[in-house]
C-alpha cells in the first residue's frame, strides 16, 4: 500500500468514527460562542435606564440601595454588586445565588433578568458539546468520547490537507479543490465541496481542534505550561487564576470600615477607562473584618481574560492592595487563556466569534459531504453501462 493510500485510508476511518460527534459539537459549538450576545439581546431593555436627559442625578449610596434590594426580597441578601461607567446602563446585583438583577441606582429598583430560559437552554448545549449531556460531566465517558473526537479531528486537518494536494499543479486541477464549481452533482459534486470547504476553513479549524485538545486532556493543558518552562496548576477551571491574598494592615482599635463607596471611587479613579466595577462579594460580618474586599474591573478589551482586572481593596481606607492584570500573568498562563478564547473565537472579539462559526459551519459540509463519499464508494452500486 502507497503512503497516500494509507494516509487516505486513516484520514476515512478517523472521519467516519468522529464525523457525527464532530457534527454534534459544531451545532452546539456555534450556539454556545454567542452566549453574551443572546442574553444581553434578551435583556436589551431591562440593562437600560429611563432617559434622565437634562437631569445630573447621583447615585444612591451602596449601603442605601442594599437596603432597599434586601427589604423588597424579603430580607434575602445581595451577595454581589456591579456599577457601570455608562450612565443610561443599569446596575446588576445577585440576590443570595439568584440573578442578575438589573438596579436603577438612583431609586433602587430592581428588575429580573428576561433570559434564564435562554441561559439554560446554552447551559444543555454546552453540557453536550462538552460531554454529550452525561449526567457525570467531567466524569463522564461522553467527555473522553468528545476529547478522542477533537484528537481526532487534528488527524483529520493534516491528512486532509496532504490528500487535498493535486498530483498536477495547473489551474485545471487546482479549480474544483479551491472553488466551488457549478454544474457538478453527484460524487463530483461532494468531492468539489469537500475539498474547497476544507481548504478555506482548514487553519481556523485546525486552530479549534488543537485548543480543543489542550482543553479536553488533562496531558493537553499540563503540556501548555510545561513548554513555557513552569509547573502546571492543579486547576483547570478558573482557578488556576488564583493568587495569594494581600494582607490587609490591621488598623487603629476602634476603626471601622469605609464605606463602599469609597471603595469603589479609588478604584474608578485609579483605572480611568473602567467600564465596570464589581464588588464580587458583598462583606460578611461572620468573616474576619481584615479580610480584604474583592472586586473586579473591566476595561476595554475585546477579550474577557484581559479586559478582566481582580482587585483587592483595603476595606478601612479603600485603598488598592493587589491589582492582577493579564500581563502580569505568567507566559504559561497567558498562553492557556489564549487557548481558552481561541478555541471560541472570543480572543479577538465578535469577529473572531464570526469567522470561527463560519469555519465550524464548513465541518458540517465537510461531515456530510464525507459520510456521502464513502456511501458512494462502499454501498452505491454503479449503474449498469448500456448495451
Amino acid at each position: 500500500m502507497t503512503l497516500r493510500k494509507s494516509i487516505f485510508w486513516c484520514h476515512l476511518v478517523a472521519g467516519l468514527i468522529a464525523g457525527p460527534i464532530i457534527a454534534i459539537m459544531s451545532v452546539t459549538g456555534i450556539a454556545i460562542s454567542f452566549e453574551e450576545e443572546i442574553l444581553r439581546w434578551h435583556d436589551r431593555r431591562a440593562i437600560r435606564l429611563e432617559s434622565t436627559s437634562g437631569q445630573a442625578r447621583t447615585p444612591l449610596p451602596v449601603a442605601e440601595l442594599t437596603r432597599k434590594i434586601e427589604a423588597s426580597s424579603a430580607g434575602n441578601k445581595v451577595s454581589s454588586i456591579a456599577m457601570f461607567s455608562d450612565p443610561g446602563r443599569a446596575w446588576e446585583v445577585h440576590i443570595g445565588e439568584d440573578g442578575p438583577f438589573y438596579l436603577d441606582p438612583f431609586t433602587g429598583g430592581t428588575r429580573a433578568s428576561q433570559a434564564h430560559d435562554a441561559h439554560e437552554i446554552i447551559h444543555k448545549l454546552e453540557e453536550w458539546h462538552r460531554w454529550l449531556g452525561a449526567d457525570d460531566g467531567l466524569n463522564s465517558t461522553g467527555r473522553i468520547v468528545t476529547g478522542v473526537s477533537n484528537l481526532a479531528l487534528v488527524i483529520l486537518c493534516v491528512t486532509g490537507l496532504y490528500l487535498w494536494f493535486p498530483r498536477r499543479w495547473s489551474w485545471r486541477a487546482l479549480r474544483p479543490l479551491l472553488l466551488l464549481v457549478k454544474g457538478f452533482k453527484g460524487k463530483a459534486r461532494d468531492f468539489n465541496w469537500h475539498s474547497a470547504f476544507g481548504f478555506w476553513a482548514l487553519p481556523v479549524v485546525l486552530a479549534l481542534s488543537l485548543t480543543a485538545v489542550a482543553i479536553s486532556f488533562e496531558w493537553g493543558h499540563r503540556l501548555v505550561f510545561i513548554l513555557a518552562g513552569e509547573e502546571p496548576p492543579k486547576s483547570r477551571n478558573y482557578g488556576m487564576m488564583a493568587v495569594p491574598s494581600p494582607v490587609v494592615p490591621p488598623p487603629a482599635p476602634g476603626t471601622s470600615p469605609v464605606p463602599l463607596d469609597t471603595c469603589f471611587a479609588r478604584i474608578a479613579a485609579a483605572f480611568p477607562n473602567w467600564e465596570s466595577i464589581t464588588l464580587e462579594a458583598m462583606p460578611d460580618p461572620a468573616r474576619s473584618p481584615l479580610d480584604p474586599l474583592e472586586f473586579g474591573v473591566t476595561v476595554p478589551d475585546h477579550m474577557p481574560s484581559r479586559a478582566y482586572i481582580p482587585v483587592k481593596s483595603d476595606p478601612f481606607t479603600g485603598e488598592i492592595l493587589q491589582q492582577v492584570r493579564f500581563q502580569d500573568r505568567s507566559a504559561g498562563l497567558q498562553a492557556r487563556v489564549w487557548i481558552r478564547f481561541l478555541h471560541t473565537g472570543a480572543a479577538f472579539g465578535l469577529p473572531g466569534k464570526i469567522v470561527a462559526s463560519l469555519a465550524t459551519a464548513a465541518l458540517l459540509v465537510l461531515v456530510w459531504t464525507g459520510i456521502a463519499l464513502s456511501w458512494r464508494r462502499f454501498f452505491r452500486k454503479p449503474r449498469p453501462q448500456a448495451a
